[in-house]
């Protein structure tokens, strides 16, 4: 299965934040705030089987200002991605139509929300926003195929992340409630003062409620 890791790129780099120039930052690479672009790499590679280098996502999102965010907007981004390579795109923040998706065989990109203080809620996937690549479900319909583009030794050795994921390689175990749990919507008054907070600020309401990016082949291909 084709794995991207961003921690491997430090070196390349990924400016974000351009809706702010006050708060844009030109020193960012992929290694900061690549994830949601090693997250549509592998699903576009391990789905269709065709090549989907990580320069070229960084190109286009740069190209589409899909990093105006502070990472990567792929509400901006993922419908230039399904256009690429003749997919269609669902943006949706419910879980059900998610598992109804890959239980055709598809796969999607998540979003995770991380940690919720507010809660007493350590998030699995991360302590603040990140995206996953969902790649496969199981006959049940509930334990899921998970590629983390951040996995680090003893990353799910944590409080609050032992026993909901298995790591396997690269490969990760979990289920559809965990990850629907992590990916729950935040609202933007309890996330801690910065960068991220002043951006998520001057969005729309609804623009950060979509968590999970369907990707399938279009349907005239797909019968």
């Amino acid at each position: 299965m084709r794995y991207y890791n961003q921690t491997n790129y430090p070196h390349v780099p990924y400016p974000t934040l351009t809706d702010l120039p006050e708060l844009g930052r030109s020193d960012t690479t992929v290694r900061d705030a690549g994830c949601g672009l090693c997250a549509s790499c592998m699903v576009v590679e391990n789905m269709t089987g065709r090549e989907f280098p990580l320069i070229d996502c960084l190109e286009l999102s740069i190209n589409v200002n899909a990093n105006h965010s502070p990472g990567t907007d792929l509400t901006v981004l993922g419908p230039y991605i399904a256009e690429r390579f003749d997919l269609d795109l669902v943006i949706t923040d419910d879980p059900e139509l998610l598992r109804a998706h890959l239980k055709k065989g598809y796969m999607a990109v998540a979003c995770s929300a991380g940690d919720r203080p507010e809660e007493d809620y350590i998030g699995v996937f991360s302590h603040g926003g990140h995206f996953i690549a969902v790649v496969g479900i199981e006959e049940d319909g509930e334990h899921i195929t998970v590629l983390d583009p951040s996995l680090m030794p003893d990353k799910y050795q944590e409080d609050g992340r032992r026993d909901k994921v298995i790591v396997n390689g690269n490969v990760l175990h979990t289920t559809m409630k965990v990850l629907a749990e992590d990916c729950r919507y935040r609202e933007i008054k309890y996330y801690a003062d910065g960068d991220f907070k002043k951006w998520l600020e001057q969005e729309e309401p609804d623009a950060n409620k979509d968590r999970y990016f369907l990707f399938s082949p279009k349907a005239s291909e797909s019968r």
